[in-house]
């Protein structure tokens, strides 16, 4: 019999109550509770506490799917204690179980305790970057060479300040946040963060959180802040700097690291989320460590049939099937045909930002070897087809295997082109050869022009 969960929002006054489960064993900026605290409007985050386990609950994209953080107060967690409470809450909204932010220790007690419930994915672009606080402080060594001449032109160029966050500044470091966010307004992230410096802002010493403000000439021309994952592990949660001034994010990166204090011998600056941008910035900081999270997601009959179908039409060594349910799988982007309850066919989209608008890739289409050759396929892609019309996709496209798949889409009007398609994903969404994928484009919109179409076709995949 399941216990009922009782979830509440995050007030600052339950910071004492969450912070034990979350600092054990904690290595990612998901188990701060300042991240708890500060992004639950986005991600409408709630907890409730049952028998020695913590649950966290957040909605990613919107309702979609909601993800669960259980951490449990024994060396040892039971997993089979407190699964059936949380998949009886998922359900009672229609939605899947899916465990978030899980450490290999904690995916080898989930596949030894409950075997073959939940499929498992780990995704790079949500993997934090840990750092020696020592390099960062020092930039020691040829490869810290190309930060420490910004360092010493920032130097050389501006008389500059270094202080702590406190209630004197704090306007300061809002003021300028409004002035980065002027030259972002149409970005959505940085919208949702906007909120979120607001609240760590104003509640900074409740949080218990640690920062650095940088001026040059009396102007705050950069700050940062973040707060502890753990005794020895720091998580610099946010970092902004005015790039008018060369240099101002090497320098407060810098200075904040050289003014943290000594336990910290490791911070955590989080993750890319797959920008390449902010990945090549990451990176060029050598990080010692990746701190992975991987989501486990409970697999329900319907998913079961489809990795049967999925590895008996595109290979049973085939790794693709088990990111792509956990990532892109959602019912109103599929089209599966029944026989006595199992799924024999089944027809994927997966919806894509792109410059052209909403792009809907074809993905995953295949049949059961003795059903094929009863027009299922065709009666499944045209009603996604049409689906993906009244979802307001402007084209449709998908990467074909070989001529035979050509041919078959031509019948709905698809055209060839010499477009490669660059997802922005670290799962192959192609044939495995990224350099030869190239794509066949339906427009669903008159809106959509197929002249002067580009050479590739940037697309980043929507979770």
């Amino acid at each position: 019999m399941t216990k009922p969960l009782h979830f509440q929002s995050v007030e600052i006054q339950h910071r004492e109550i969450l912070q034990p489960y979350l600092t054990k064993n904690s290595r990612t900026c998901d188990r701060t509770f300042n991240n708890l605290f500060c992004w639950q409007h986005y991600y409408r985050t709630a907890w409730a506490e049952s028998d020695g386990w913590l649950v966290v609950r957040a909605y990613i994209n919107g309702e979609r799917r909601a993800a669960y953080i259980v951490l449990s107060r024994d060396e040892t967690p039971h997993y089979e204690e407190i699964i059936p409470n949380v998949e009886a809450d998922a359900a009672a909204q229609g939605l899947t179980l899916s465990l978030m932010g899980l450490t290999e220790a904690e995916c080898t007690l989930l596949k030894q305790q409950l075997p073959d419930t939940f499929i498992f994915d780990r995704n790079r672009d949500f993997a934090d970057y840990i750092y020696r606080a020592e390099d960062l402080r020092t930039l020691k060594g040829r490869k810290f060479a190309q930060k420490r001449n910004h360092v010493n032109k920032f130097n050389s160029l501006y008389h500059f300040e270094y202080t702590s966050i406190t209630q004197e500044n704090i306007n300061d470091c809002l003021r300028l946040e409004e002035e980065w966010i002027a030259e972002h307004a149409d970005d959505e992230s940085a919208l949702a963060e906007r909120i979120v410096i607001q609240q760590a802002l104003q509640h900074f010493e409740e949080l218990e959180l640690i920062g650095g403000a940088l001026y040059v000439d009396n102007q705050l021309i950069a700050f940062t802040y973040g707060s502890a994952v753990n005794e020895t592990m720091f998580c610099t949660h946010v970092e902004k700097a005015d790039i008018r001034y060369e240099g101002a994010y090497q320098m407060i990166n810098q200075q904040f690291a050289l003014h943290l204090p000594e336990n910290y011998t490791l911070i955590n600056r989080e993750e890319d989320m797959g920008m390449a941008g902010l990945r090549k910035a990451k990176m060029s900081y050598e990080p010692v460590e990746m701190a992975y999270k991987t989501t486990a997601l409970k697999l329900t009959d319907d998913m079961r049939d489809i990795v049967h179908v999925w590895r008996t039409c595109f290979g049973a060594d085939d790794p693709s099937v088990y990111p792509f349910l956990a990532r892109y799988h959602f019912g109103h982007c599929a089209m599966t045909e029944k026989v006595d309850g199992h799924i024999v066919a089944m027809a994927f989209t997966i919806p894509c930002q792109t410059a052209f608008g909403l792009g809907a890739y074809l993905y995953g289409v295949a049949t059961l070897p003795e059903f094929r050759h009863q027009g299922i396929s065709t009666r499944l892609v045209r009603n996604l087809l049409e689906h993906c019309r009244e979802s307001g996709a402007t084209f449709s496209f998908l990467i074909p295997s070989d001529e035979e798949v050509v041919a078959f889409y031509d019948q709905f009007g698809y055209k060839a082109t010499d477009i490669q398609p660059i997802f922005h994903s670290d799962m192959d969404l192609g044939t495995g050869d990224t350099k030869k994928d190239r794509i066949l484009i339906l427009p669903l919109d008159k809106s959509f022009s197929m002249e002067s179409l580009p050479e590739t076709l940037d697309c980043t995949p929507m979770l």
